[in-house]
């Protein structure tokens, strides 16, 4: 199964599984108290107790004291009692010291679902895989009790959906759904299901409703393709919904639509009629503003050959005083304001205490309001949306003690905090943080963020306390499995061939989207080989017909390029507010990324990887196993 170019937040396919589990733990734990095997009544009082009511300590005395099989049962159920008090440290201990080829069936299976807890509770999403998919376990199914299937097989769909194997995870959704008449659970596992098929690209939903396989999987592929395929076009999605609830009366989507395309009926009557641009069209941003507005239009216009519903346009210079701008554009008539892109005009519109008609802004405030603003939505081009995303991403992959390496400058020391703040929130470490000067000795810089020079003054030591010369050479420190860095081009050429000069060549480094100029360079891009790094789809998006458009239409440099998909997005954007409001799972597929809004209104970016191999930047699928590397 090939795995997929949009990444998504591993954290948000998280906590839609989780919604499942309060519903399973009231199921499971009637199981907690059967042992692995069936065993003897007897009139000890400890046999008869369940196992809710003793604590793990007990447990364990007990287990210290029995013969297996009951003794790998009482250590089970001990595990199970640690996972439930959040003590996985402890669970995981007791559940790998044990030898699962020994295990009756009843017994692997239930080591099987703890083990798994375990490792997704700690991110250990490859281990879980592994756990997961053994052949052992794929013999089981016909033997279990329901409860504890679909507790399995709630966590095969985690992580298969957090390791980009989303086809994995919408068969074991398919699976749940046939073994549960819970309607709390069963709600729960569609809107994770929904999440799974929207991570798929259009064309291979298109494929995957047309295969051989079951109604009801061709039934939600067809579905998603329809909801992939028209996130411009409202009218034409109606109309193929229409069209699917009429070929599709039995299938289980027919009467409990995905929340986002309930809306589409709503969203039809209500999309502004007519919209303002305010964008700067004098000073020192009013290229900005003019590649912005090319970008806008190019969608637009598109929509037009396509005989799309348009609204009417119309553009106003935010240059001048915004506020008045503002209430020009509605007084002509606008019901919905898109800009400005300047932040302090932006913090402006931000600190008004209400709004006639919603504003899209294009930038962020400098300080986000107090109390979110009704109908105040921010969207922009934010380093700190790549560097969270970063940060995301190398803690899927495994990491969890970060160095971070960037310029001394404003901007990135705000992506930095960004990163350091979400891979603590995440678990991760952050163990060394340095800083550079263009044009600095970057060796020295990574010489002394590696501790080179300690090595070397062990090294040294050593040979004096022995009196001999030894053939020792200098190691980097080994408390880094990942390096966060930021620079541009020209930076990260001199940056990235020092670290294996000074013994960290193997250590992945992540960058974000300045590290690559979005022109292809393979002979000055050699020296970026194996760097990962997140950019917008519309770097290496050749069919957009947005992207051609500007390139006839226009005579934009190269650098405004992330700007024109900016504006494309916005206008991609703008019917569908209401929606990313009331549905915080919901996606819209753009150009800069994969959006979705916050509840603060904010529209967050997820964005493709790519990697640098023989100087040529490659989209990457959605996780990459460090074992698996090759540049």
């Amino acid at each position: 199964m090939p795995k997929r170019l949009f990444m998504r937040s591993f954290s948000h396919q998280v906590a839609i599984s989780k919604l499942l589990v309060p519903v399973l733990t009231a199921t499971l734990l009637g199981l907690s108290g059967c042992s692995s095997t069936p065993t003897q009544t007897t009139s000890k009082p400890t046999t008869q107790t369940q196992p809710a009511q003793l604590s793990a300590s007990k447990l364990l005395q007990m287990a210290n004291q029995a013969q297996s099989p009951e003794r790998e049962s009482l250590v089970l159920q001990a595990a199970q009692v640690y996972i439930a008090s959040g003590k996985y440290n402890r669970a995981r201990n007791l559940l790998v010291d044990m030898n699962t080829d020994n295990l009756p069936d009843q017994a692997y299976i239930k080591h099987t679902d703890l083990l798994s807890a375990v490792a997704l509770q700690e991110g250990s999403n490859f281990l879980a895989h592994g756990i997961l998919t053994k052949p052992r376990l794929e013999q089981q199914w016909q033997a279990m009790e329901p409860a504890m299937e679909i507790s399995l097989r709630d966590k095969r769909a985690q992580v298969f959906a957090l390791l980009g194997e989303p086809q994995n995870s919408v068969s074991e959704r398919i699976q749940i759904a046939a073994l549960s008449s819970d309607k709390k659970l069963l709600q729960a596992n569609q809107d994770a299901l929904w999440q799974s098929l929207m991570s798929i690209p259009f064309t291979e939903l298109q494929q995957l409703s047309l295969s051989g396989m079951s109604d009801t999987a061709r039934g939600w592929y067809s579905l998603a393709a329809i909801n992939k395929n028209n996130q411009i076009d409202l009218e034409q999605q109606r109309e193929q919904l229409q069209v699917w609830l009429r070929d599709w009366r039995q299938h289980p989507a027919h009467n409990n639509l995905p929340s986002d395309l309930k809306l589409l009926q709503s969203l039809i009557e209500q999309q502004p009629k007519q919209i303002a641009l305010l964008l700067p069209m004098q000073g020192k941003l009013a290229e900005a503003g003019e590649a912005v507005r090319d970008g806008f239009f190019a969608a637009y216009f598109q929509a037009v050959s396509n005989r799309r519903h348009t609204p009417e346009v119309r553009q106003y210079d935010s240059s001048g005083d915004v506020i008045a701008a503002y209430q020009q554009a509605i007084a002509e008539g606008a019901d919905l304001v898109i800009g400005p892109i300047d932040k302090e005009k932006v913090t402006e519109l931000s600190l008004m205490p209400s709004l006639d008609v919603p504003v899209l802004s294009l930038n962020y405030p400098d300080t986000p309001p107090a109390q979110p603003l009704k109908g105040f939505y921010q969207f922009g081009l934010a380093v700190e949306d790549e560097a969270r995303q970063v940060a995301r991403q190398a803690f899927l992959e495994g990491h969890r003690q970060a160095m971070v390496i960037i310029p001394s400058q404003e901007w990135s020391e705000r992506s930095a905090r960004a990163f350091a703040n979400e891979w603590e929130k995440l678990g991760g470490v952050v163990v060394n943080r340095s800083q550079f000067q263009s044009g600095a000795n970057y060796s020295k810089l990574v010489k002394d963020a590696m501790q080179i020079e300690s090595s070397l003054v062990r090294n040294r030591e050593m040979q004096e306390l022995l009196g001999i010369p030894l053939q020792t050479s200098p190691r980097s420190r080994s408390d880094v499995d990942m390096i966060f860095l930021i620079a541009d081009p020209a930076q990260g050429r001199q940056i990235k061939p020092t670290f294996a000069f000074h013994y960290a060549g193997n250590i992945p480094v992540y960058a974000t989207s300045q590290i690559y100029s979005g022109q292809p360079n393979p002979r000055a891009d050699r020296d970026l080989n194996g760097v990962r790094f997140n950019t917008m789809p519309w770097l290496f998006d050749t069919r957009s017909p947005e992207k051609q458009s500007v390139a006839q239409h226009t005579k934009s440099a190269a650098v405004y390029g992330r700007l024109h998909a900016l504006g494309a997005d916005a206008f991609r954007l703008y019917a569908r507010l209401p929606q990313l409001e009331q549905v915080p799972d919901m996606r819209i597929f753009g150009a800069t990324g994969a959006l979705h809004m916050l509840e603060d209104g904010r529209i967050e970016r997820e964005q493709i990887w790519v990697r640098f191999r023989n100087g040529e930047a490659q989209p990457l699928p959605m996780v990459i196993n460090q074992n698996e590397l090759q540049y």
